[in-house]
């Protein structure tokens, strides 16, 4: 068939409408695609920025001093600035919740996350304090300075656990728990410190022998030398705090000028029933005890029996010696210079011969002058049966972590 030039016209004028068409297609799909692409950046900087500014609020939460309460009375400045990497930086603020229970029961935390490229979330987070059953950060706890001190025994008989410990009854009446076997709770530091410069000092204070008497969460007897349980602990426990809020309690019962026994006031074996004045509360009917040691050093002797359940609070140096043993909470708060090793009446805290103590031992204040001494048989062990003796009575005080009860975004 012939084909006019006219149509060979027309079919050219329509291919290039077409491919006009094609062309004008593809670039609005490349120019949309671009405009998404850009969109979704813009998506995923901003949710990245509320999962930074949650972090904020996690990071806030662990370095909240454990307590009963807040006393951010106004805002304060928790973390500032803080770089997260990739570009993002948070601000964290905490001010008490006036409409919580006395008005600081409750704070309330505002974090802020921004990028270089200005995108910002903030999120709200209402924090209380937890109520789960009261864990000391350690077997024994050392919120110490820089300059502090921690010998132990050369002999390395003593023995410090984190492992949690059940104790026996006393059946054969001398004192002391027949036996000891594992409890229900999970592992604690055997020692607890607030800092490396102590934690350092403790840790190469030990022999090799003597690391395997620290035991406890993360220890590992696999390791060479065994790598013993003192930790730096994240809880943080305002001790003084809490001996104030102990001593107040109801029942208290204090000695203002001081308190020793010696093996004759206490004797060992002990007489049945047990002189009245070597016992210090017992698992049945608990008590805080309070010794203010203004001068020269309290003291158990060695060759007394002196037994106690609860709560014992020494204010002042302290020889703990001989066959005591306390159930609960003890804490030594010792003022002034630490002494000599030579003149052990006047270190801050001495346990030696075979006193031992089921539940946690906690030291303080905060400062550089804290000589703390275990020698001979002399032991110390977490003990959450110990714990909740105290823990029934007087829980109400025991400083807890805090706990994010909450949280929401704040749109902007």
């Amino acid at each position: 068939m012939k084909i006019l030039r006219d149509s060979q016209g027309i079919a050219l004028i329509v291919v290039v409408i077409i491919m006009a068409l094609l062309l004008s297609i593809t670039g609005t799909s490349l120019l949309l695609s671009g405009l998404n692409l850009k969109i979704a950046g813009n998506l995923k900087t901003t949710s990245g920025a509320i999962h930074v500014a949650d972090a904020g609020i996690q990071h806030a939460l662990a370095i909240i001093p454990s307590g009963t309460t807040f006393s951010y009375t106004t805002e304060t400045t928790l973390l500032n600035s803080y770089s997260f990497g990739y570009g993002y930086t948070y601000t964290v603020t905490a001010i008490n919740d006036p409409a919580s229970s006395g008005g600081n029961s409750r704070t309330v935390l505002t974090a802020v996350a921004t990028r270089a490229n200005s995108a910002t979330r903030k999120v709200k987070a209402y924090i209380g304090r937890s109520a789960s059953s009261w864990v000391p950060p350690g077997a024994v706890y050392i919120p110490a300075g820089s300059g502090s001190d921690a010998n132990f025994n050369t002999a390395g008989t003593f023995f410090i656990t984190g492992n949690d410990t059940n104790y026996s009854a006393d059946t054969n009446l001398d004192g002391r728990a027949d036996s000891t076997s594992a409890g229900p709770q999970a592992a604690i530091y055997g020692v607890a410190t607030s800092n490396s410069s102590i934690n350092t000092e403790i840790v190469n204070s030990l022999t090799s022998t003597e690391k395997t008497k620290i035991q406890g969460k993360d220890y590992n007897a696999a390791t060479s030398p065994v790598t013993s349980s003192v930790f730096i602990s994240a809880a943080a426990i305002d001790v003084s705090a809490l001996v104030n809020d102990l001593k107040s309690q109801p029942g208290t019962v204090q000695y203002l000028s001081g308190l020793s026994r010696s093996a004759t006031d206490c004797p060992t074996p002990r007489p049945n029933p047990p002189l009245a004045t070597c016992v210090f509360g017992s698992d049945a009917l608990p008590q805080i005890t309070y010794v203010k040691q203004d001068t020269g050093t309290m003291r158990f002797d060695t060759g007394s029996t002196v037994t106690g359940s609860g709560v014992l609070i020494i204010e002042g140096k302290a020889n703990l010696f001989g066959n005591l043993e306390f159930h609960g909470l003890v804490i030594s708060l010792a003022q002034g210079s630490r002494g000599t090793e030579e003149d052990e009446s006047q270190l801050k805290l001495k346990l030696k011969n075979n006193a031992r103590i089921f539940g946690s031992l906690l030291l303080g204040p905060v400062g550089d002058q804290l000589k703390f001494d275990v020698k001979d048989n002399a032991a110390i062990y977490y003990s959450s049966q110990a714990i909740n003796v105290v823990q029934t009575r007087w829980g109400s005080v025991l400083p807890q972590p805090a706990r994010l009860v909450a949280w929401h975004e704040v749109m902007q």
